[in-house]
């Protein structure tokens, strides 16, 4: 299985957002029903390729992405990720 990030937001309106800002600073993304296994709160996600993690925990960091969690999906579930380190 090919590991792949999914990262949630509190509403449709964040998940809006962080698509567009993660466009704008380059970062491919796939707009993705949220798995019900991970969160309810939302039921849009975003769904990035692992080259992309480093620049996104960064966006987070700055305050200029504003997420519920990033989850790494792989053979044991989904993993969710420390943002602060």
């Amino acid at each position: 299985m090919k590991e792949y990030y999914i990262i949630t937001f509190k509403n449709t309106h964040g998940a809006i957002n962080g698509e567009k800002l993660l466009k704008e600073n380059g970062i491919k993304v796939n707009v993705m029903p949220t798995p019900a296994v991970i969160t309810k709160s939302c039921g849009i996600s975003i769904k990035v390729d692992d080259i992309y993690v480093e620049k996104i925990k960064q966006l987070v960091r700055q305050g200029q992405l504003i997420v519920k969690n990033i989850y790494k999906r792989s053979d044991r579930g989904y993993i969710p990720l420390q943002l602060w380190r």
